[in-house]
């Protein structure tokens, strides 16, 4: 066996060095097709020139290795990089404009303008000629100015004078010389431009100066107004010249610079080599595209030394993050690698089995440069918490009880019980253990119990499915997963979790992703769901135009950014903002697009919905604008799914599968779109077609009846009579029924409803601002000192002071087996407040919660509507709304909240208020309904 793999070893190199850079490998399965990459020709040579003595235990040794070996710095001579030198502003130059790939083009600019040498005298080097050529380039591409140029050169009388004194001194040693008039005046020429190289492009490059040309290099884009944030962060930032700050605010965003301490930037403080060649590091990634270098990583899987026809030669596998595979050979010392471990430089022999490394490839298929990581290999042991499969990330909770976010990489193998699987097939809950470097996964081992005498029968929950809910009743539930829509049953056995508690299944909204896990692998009834808490809710939607686009670091920059609330668009505080984005979420019409499509579209408008991924803003879906936009605001009249097409304030639109559909905060498919439903259009209109770019459906209603066929109910009226666990709710006077919220109005109901109350139910007296006991409430006798300390409040109680009050009830009502089932959820009691006619001083309002103040008892509220009594219809308010909270009775997901727990209500979450304006307070709410 082992011979039979050193043949086939032998082959390969065969291939590889016989029949060029494509390498075929063959399994018994499949074909697959590796690039191959050789090393360059000149790896010992450039090892020994780039190994500086000078810059061992230097803070940028490992920056200097870096550019160095990729050719963007160099040194000074004599194996010596002078990482404390001042850089000149000649060297600036040339580094920059060798970065950008043009080092050729100045080359043959500096020789062409060299001066002829006079016999075999060198006065002005290589080096100074190209130096001039530099120059040149870097003036064409705009790097450099004419007024920086003059400024550089321009020499006070004194200096000139001093200059030229030198020039003379120095032509002294050519007096004796036997040389003509003509050769001398050349001598004399070459003396003085070299003196005056030495006391202009020579002198130490300015901290500003270089932020300036390293901006211009980027062409980054200029920062201005409100967005000029870490310049005013710096002691001195006036002394930097007006016109420059929105660039060095460019750099300093960019983290290209930083300042030199004590919040300094130093803007007339020189520049170290060192310094340079750190910067240098910072922007490599953006040289590499204008300089034709790839840059990969991979784990080293195998590396092979082979004894071919007397020499040795090199083989490497890797398996690359993006899935791909590639060969590397090498044949020293003719061709081999430079690679850094460690602040180390060697060749290709310091590679081993194991190593996670970012290769350089060149334009030529040769790997200029490798780079070890320095993480090591750990363990995370522990319990999943969630599987992404769209962002292939793994989210687990070890035994310590922290939580690891970790990244799979196309590599990452699976096994289960020591059987290989997918990522899809862990489960949530389930024991892994993780081989990761950095957060970057290798191998995981999952673990499950098997009970192979049971057909059928597996450890309860091991069979799961993770998708994004469709449609959802009582009954059952459709997801859209990778494989298409699935349709499963829910019991009354079902079990609902969200976050670390259980929940209800009227929390699971359209959009939600969910894991549906089952007891038994036939069967379509669902054991538990899990709903993904709010991780994937829709912060908001933006409209903004694409600034850039890095599809190295999965980033996008806009600018112009507008955001969506409440039907209108409002500019955002930040004109630029960067977002995570990933190819699966990018839509050109109905068609699906990728970073790298992405980059030949900067400049065009697009709409944004993002999530706040675990604290990071990413990209939920996006879709590039085309056409001229219009709005609609109307319900959906008609709606074709076989033409894609629905019609919306007598106007004909389309959607298609790229349409960004939000619904409570959740980005929904198309297919929930539905007659009747009241709808914010945007779309864009193309050559007469309108397209459907954003579609804002209004969400249910809190009072509107749920997926488990239950509702809330608010009604107004007298507690007539209070029974064992339940109240009779009655008239509010002779003449006045008792009052139901209806539709978001105040409707009389004829009839007395008597309404169970329980040990859960929460009793508020308004007036007092305190909670009654339900224990006391319903009977005297129960009065419990330690809870009734306000000796007011035991009065009412031992009083019976609350019958024929006035009271809000807030009332849960389902019906079970066709029996109706009212329970009282809260009672906030009103005695201060008068009903006796028709006139109503409170008024219903929908919002989200922007902010809790816990000290002052206040919710801020954004995305406000109040109902308009008079057209039957919500009125958005544009502004936020802050609500007195003292007097509220709160429910948060059917569980009543006292004055303790207001900590739980969480921003974004949806509310329903009833509230009256108070000329002292404000708004004050009397029920406050929250979903969340």
């Amino acid at each position: 066996m082992k011979t039979n793999k050193k043949i086939l070893s032998i082959l390969l190199i065969l291939i590889i060095f016989l029949q060029g850079s494509i390498l075929s490998v063959y399994s018994n399965e499949n074909q697959l097709t590796f690039q191959s990459y050789e090393g360059i020709g000149h790896a010992s040579e450039l090892l020994n020139t780039i190994n500086f003595q000078d810059i061992r235990g230097h803070w940028s040794e490992p920056a200097i290795q870096q550019a160095s070996a990729l050719g963007l710095v160099r040194g000074i001579g004599n194996r010596r990089f002078g990482p404390d030198q001042p850089l000149t502003y000649a060297q600036a130059l040339t580094i920059l404009v060798n970065g950008l790939g043009l080092e050729e083009e100045a080359q043959k600019y500096g020789e062409s303008q060299a001066m002829p040498r006079v016999r075999d005298l060198i006065i002005l080097s290589a080096a100074d000629d190209w130096a001039k050529g530099h120059i040149q380039v870097a003036t064409q591409e705009n790097i450099v100015t004419q007024d920086e140029i003059n400024k550089i050169l321009n020499l006070s009388a004194s200096r000139a004078e001093v200059l030229e004194n030198q020039v003379q001194n120095q032509m002294d040693r050519y007096l004796n010389m036997d040389l003509n008039n003509t050769e001398l005046g050349s001598i004399e020429n070459q003396v003085r431009e070299l003196t005056q190289l030495g006391a202009t492009w020579n002198r130490p490059a300015t901290r500003e100066q270089l932020a300036i040309w390293v901006a211009r290099a980027l062409e980054l884009e200029p920062v201005y107004g409100e967005n000029i944030v870490k310049v005013y962060g710096l002691s001195d930032w006036r002394e930097i010249e007006t016109a420059n700050i929105p660039y060095i605010e460019a750099i300093l965003q960019k983290n290209i610079m930083t300042g030199v301490g004590n919040n300094r930037f130093s803007p007339r403080g020189q520049f170290t080599r060192g310094q340079m060649a750190q910067v240098i590091s910072n922007i490599k990634d953006e040289l590499f595209e204008k300089r034709g270098i790839t840059v990969k990583r991979g784990e080293v899987v195998n590396s092979e030394e082979l004894q071919q026809s007397g020499s040795t030669r090199g083989l490497l596998t890797i398996y690359n993050t993006d899935g791909s595979q590639n060969h590397i050979s090498v044949e020293p010392p003719s061709k081999d690698i430079v690679a850094q471990r460690n602040n180390r430089l060697g060749l290709w022999s310091t590679l081993q089995n194991g190593d996670y490394i970012t290769y350089y490839i060149n334009e030529k298929n040769e790997i200029i440069f490798v780079q070890v990581g320095a993480e090591q290999e750990k363990k995370v042991e522990g319990f999943i918490d969630f599987v992404d499969n769209v962002n292939n990330q793994l989210i687990v909770t070890d035994f310590s009880n922290r939580k690891h976010i970790l990244e799979v990489q196309a590599n990452t193998v699976f096994f289960i019980n020591d059987k290989p699987v997918s990522l899809k097939d862990l489960l949530f809950g389930q024991e892994i253990q993780a081989i990761v470097v950095g957060n970057r996964v290798r191998r995981v081992n999952g673990y499950l119990d098997e009970d192979p005498s049971k057909h059928g029968y597996i450890s309860p929950g091991s069979k799961t499915k993770v998708g994004d809910v469709l449609f959802i009743s009582k009954d059952d539930i459709e997801i859209k997963t990778s494989d298409g829509r699935e349709k499963y049953i829910i019991t009354s056995f079902t079990g609902i979790l969200r976050g670390n508690g259980k929940a209800q299944l009227f929390e699971i909204k359209t959009g939600d992703r969910v894991i549906l896990s089952f007891d038994d692998i036939y069967s379509p009834e669902i054991a538990t769901i899990r709903v993904e808490d709010n991780e994937r809710h829709i912060e908001t939607v933006y409209r903004a135009v694409i600034e850039g686009v890095n599809p190295r670091r999965n980033e996008i920059i806009l600018k112009d950014v507008s955001f969506y609330r409440n039907s209108s668009w409002n500019r955002h505080s930040n004109q630029k903002l960067t977002l995570r984005a990933e190819d699966n979420t990018i839509f050109d019409g109905n068609r699906k697009v990728t970073l790298r499509d992405l980059e030949r579209a900067i400049g065009t408008e697009v709409y944004v919905a993002v999530e706040n991924s675990f604290g990071v803003p990413r990209v939920a879906k996006m879709l590039l604008k085309q056409g001229s936009t219009v709005n609609h605001e109307s319900k959906i009249s008609s709606i074709q799914f076989g033409t894609n097409q629905m019609v919306v304030d007598n106007n004909r639109v389309n959607f298609h599968q790229g349409t960004i559909v939000v619904k409570n905060n959740r980005l929904v498919d198309v297919l929930n779109l539905d007659l009747n439903q009241t709808v914010y259009v945007v779309a864009d209109l193309l050559r007469g077609v309108r397209n459907s770019a954003f579609i804002a459906i209004e969400g249910e209603g809190l009072l509107d009846p749920r997926t488990d066929e239950t509702q809330i109910k608010i009604y107004r009226g007298k507690i007539e009579d209070i029974y064992d666990y339940s109240v009779t709710i009655g008239r509010l006077a002779y003449s006045f029924n008792y009052l139901q919220l209806l539709n978001n109005q105040w409707s009389q109901v004829p009839n007395r409803q008597r309404v169970t109350l329980t040990d859960d139910t929460y009793i508020f007296d308004s007036q007092l601002k305190l909670e009654v006991p339900t224990k006391a409430f319903l009977d005297s006798r129960f009065i419990d000192p330690n809870r009734v300390w306000d000796s007011e409040l035991r009065d009412r109680l031992e009083q019976g002071y609350y019958r024929d009050k006035t009271a809000y009830f807030i009332v849960r009502e389902s019906n079970y087996g066709g029996e109706p089932y009212s329970e009282v959820l809260a009672i906030n009691i009103t005695p201060s407040i008068s009903s006796s006619s028709n006139v109503r001083f409170d008024h219903s309002a929908i919002g989200n919660v922007e902010s809790i103040n816990l000290d002052q008892e206040q919710i801020t509220l954004r995305d406000v509507k109040h109902w308009n009594n008079l057209n039957s219809r919500w009125e958005p308010v544009r502004a936020t709304e802050v609500v007195d909270l003292t007097r509220a009775t709160i429910i948060v997901n059917d569980k009543p909240v006292d004055r303790d727990s207001f900590y739980r209500i969480k921003k974004g979450a949806q509310t329903y208020l009833v509230k009256v304006k108070n000329t002292s307070s404000g708004d004050e709410a009397y029920v406050l309904i929250i979903e969340q």
